[in-house]
């Protein structure tokens, strides 16, 4: 006797029937007493960060030095009517492997940026601002476009350094 030989089943159709009333009955879709969500529209930049970073051959990993970050100060004020953020940056005192000279080292031609957002909003550099991920020159002010998640608004801020300090 052959065993490879397949059988094939006969579909009913009771069983079409109610497989097809079965899905109409337990359909998911809701249409209606949905809660209402906010539309996304914000395109507002909330917070600013500076950063300086640096290789710190004291730290290895896998026989590379590993980026060491450290955190500047900031004081801002966001000006929502210009779209302006004015930036009071000061760079904190020698600590741990954030040494002198690397310390020395920082200045507003070579930090890293990043900000927060409104919520399910994009930003992109406008002209030749730095993008956020890499270094920049934030000596002079940059601008960024900020879309909100609702396509129809979006604003172009500036991004300003009104002092940079290193007591």
């Amino acid at each position: 006797m052959n065993t490879n030989i397949r059988t094939r089943k006969k579909i009913k159709p009771g069983m079409l029937v109610l497989s097809g009333v079965a899905i109409l009955l337990f359909s998911s879709c809701l249409k209606s007493n949905l809660p209402a969500y906010p539309a996304y529209g914000s395109d507002y930049i909330n917070e600013v960060y500076f950063q300086y970073r640096w290789l710190d051959s004291n730290v290895v990993s896998n026989g590379q030095p590993v980026v060491a970050v450290e955190n500047l100060s900031v004081t801002q004020q966001i000006d929502t009517a210009t779209g302006t953020i004015t930036c009071q940056v000061t760079v904190p005192p020698v600590n741990g492997d954030f040494d002198a000279y690397q310390r020395s080292l920082v200045s507003l031609d070579s930090i890293w940026v990043y900000v927060d957002i409104s919520s399910g909003a994009t930003v992109t550099p406008v002209g030749s601002a730095p993008v956020f991920a890499y270094q920049g020159n934030y000596s002079i002010p940059q601008q960024y476009r900020v879309t909100a998640a609702n396509p129809d608004s979006s604003r172009v801020w500036t991004i300003k350094v009104t002092s940079f300090l290193k007591p």
